[in-house]
């Protein structure tokens, strides 16, 4: 009993009065964002004033002022009863958040598995759905779909060639079997030499990349380390019996999966992979 009571005083003195409570003026469902695909998706999908908390890691539009109440690593039960939500959305395990549901049975947990486009498009809809809004997301889900079988159709018939993608340069970590990375370069008209090997994201050592033999390597690196990133690669590649194509991209929504994958990344993926059919250029 004590430490109910202990932890109910810390909520109010963390939310203050009820009356004041952040974006008091969120409509129904107030929704808690646990992820920053999930939190893309709502706002790319016009959902995003429902949004009353996010991770740590997630970067709403517009800079707007949205409380962060915890992250993947950091589930803590008073900001998020805080901000009075109707609905948590999470790709994190939802045994973590029975504290949660102790002192708020009220709240709605919704756990989301993300891992592959198929899984996105699946995502927008039930995100909608949720928030009643399902016409919403059955229109996202169709345009996603959609835009991925144009970038198909634009590479259809040609050489696929083997592509690695990797984050990082020192220490990196490639998308294999069972990701959406690995079914974009399919799209985008290569074949993921990671996948023979692994599944999953895994470290990967240098050796063990340069013996799947890649014809393109297509690193995510922080954009203050770009020019570091794409010279080391460069060299490394020297040593690669035949040429391979470098490219060094920096937009962290490469590795978050939400509707940019078909918006942004098929099409430029497979201008990288292609370049032959490019249309445009980009980082």
């Amino acid at each position: 009993m004590m430490r109910t009571t202990i932890l109910f005083l810390a909520i109010l003195m963390f939310s203050g009065c009820r009356g004041d409570l952040p974006r008091s003026e969120a409509p129904k469902p107030r929704t808690v964002s646990f992820s920053p695909a999930i939190t893309d998706m709502l706002f790319e999908m016009g959902l995003g004033d429902h949004v009353v908390g996010v991770t740590t890691y997630c970067r709403p539009p517009g800079n707007l002022d949205i409380p962060v109440v915890g992250s993947d690593l950091n589930v803590s039960t008073e900001p998020i009863l805080a901000v009075a939500p109707d609905v948590l959305i999470t790709q994190t395990d939802p045994k973590r958040f029975e504290t949660v549901r102790r002192f708020n049975p009220g709240i709605h947990i919704e756990y989301i598995r993300i891992e592959t486009l198929g899984d996105i498009a699946e995502a927008m809809v039930r995100i909608a759905t949720l928030l009643g809004a399902a016409e919403k997301g059955g229109s996202a889900s169709g345009e996603f779909l959609a835009r991925l079988e144009e970038v198909r159709r634009r590479v259809a018939g040609r050489p696929r060639p083997r592509v690695i993608f990797v984050m990082g340069h020192h220490d990196p970590s490639t998308a294999g079997q069972a990701t959406f990375i690995n079914e974009l370069i399919e799209v985008a008209g290569g074949v993921n030499a990671s996948a023979e090997k692994y599944k999953g994201w895994k470290k990967i050592g240098i050796e063990s990349l340069l013996k799947l033999a890649p014809d393109v390597i297509v690193c995510e690196s922080k954009a203050s380390v770009a020019d570091e990133a794409r010279r080391y690669w460069s060299e490394l590649s020297e040593a690669s019996p035949h040429k391979v194509r470098i490219h060094v991209v920096t937009d962290r929504h490469w590795t978050i999966p939400t509707g940019r994958m078909a918006d942004r990344f098929a099409p430029m993926l497979a201008d990288f992979i292609h370049p032959e059919t490019a249309r445009g250029s980009g980082k």
